[in-house]
């Protein structure tokens, strides 16, 4: 470790905390004045549903994916964990709902829990791989390359 000096990455919990508000903004509130058709359909999908069942993954997990794009285009800086930690919050969310919706299904609290922890996977590796990609954006922009 001689010669070697560790860096601490400050995260602006700005970001932070306006990536959760937007998540919470264009993301659940529109699922819930859409009566949970997400939640229903994504977790409890019926073969007459498919559609449905597909448009709703497409839901849950693009709109999680275009806020944490617009949180790494929009600020200054490198930050990729600023909406990383907004979606590893808004998963928590998401599972305190899950959870209270699916309480009254049959199931075990093993298969619970394993969806909870998916989605939260799921969430944090889009939201970073998002993120990047707006930061790609940011800095292309800068450059005055944009994407054509």
């Amino acid at each position: 470790m001689d010669g070697q000096t560790t860096t601490k990455i400050p995260i602006d919990w700005q970001w932070v905390v306006a990536g959760y508000c937007y998540l919470v903004l264009f993301h659940l509130f529109p699922t819930y004045l859409m009566n949970g058709f997400s939640i229903r359909y994504a977790f409890f999908p019926e073969e007459a549903l498919l559609k449905e069942s597909a448009l709703a993954m497409i839901w849950l997990m693009g709109g999680v994916g275009v806020v944490a794009f617009v949180v790494g285009w929009k600020s200054r800086g490198i930050t990729i964990i600023e909406p990383l930690v907004a979606g590893v919050l808004y998963g928590l969310t998401m599972a305190v709902g899950y959870h209270s919706l699916v309480s009254s299904y049959s199931g075990g609290v093993v298969l619970q829990m394993l969806v909870s922890i998916f989605w939260l996977l799921m969430i944090a590796i889009l939201s970073a791989g998002c993120a990047w990609i707006g930061e790609a954006y940011q800095k292309r922009q800068e450059l005055g390359r944009g994407w054509k």
